[in-house]
């Protein structure tokens, strides 16, 4: 199964419970919450994790989702998940959705864009590849 075809499953069994965050989710949510960028120093994407949502912004676009982010454990299905994940960050928005994987290395947690081709039209491939580390 495909990770879009796992969120809407997800989405279409969890679309009541969206709004009821589990105290999971507001841990990962929590351990997360903050700014990140490829390169906190530079201008470019930033990344935004919050318990009421997650944002996704650069170049003068943004994005947010319009309902309560939650966190899915098991996002890679019977497929081993690469080495250092912790959870996929799921927000709901207009016309998409918003999927940050949270992620371990040495040196330290980081996100990734799982992006769809909404996103990547609005924001450009390149801009959303790569390791995003929380900025001070």
């Amino acid at each position: 199964m495909t990770h879009k075809a796992a969120w809407a499953l997800g989405l279409c069994c969890a679309l009541p419970a969206l709004a009821q965050q589990s105290a999971n989710d507001l841990e990962m949510l929590k351990k997360y919450a903050g700014t990140w960028a490829v390169d906190c120093a530079k201008p470019g994407v930033r990344l935004g994790v919050d318990v009421k949502a997650l944002t996704l912004a650069g170049g003068g676009k943004r994005f947010s989702s319009s309902a309560p982010p939650m966190a899915a454990f098991s996002w890679f299905g019977q497929q081993q998940p690469p080495a250092g994940f912790e959870a996929a960050l799921l927000g709901e928005g207009r016309g998409t959705s918003l999927t940050f994987l949270a992620m371990k290395d040495a040196s330290g947690p980081y996100l990734t864009v799982d992006s769809d081709p909404l996103l990547q039209k609005q924001f450009g491939q390149a801009a959303l590849a790569g390791k995003f580390r929380r900025c001070p």
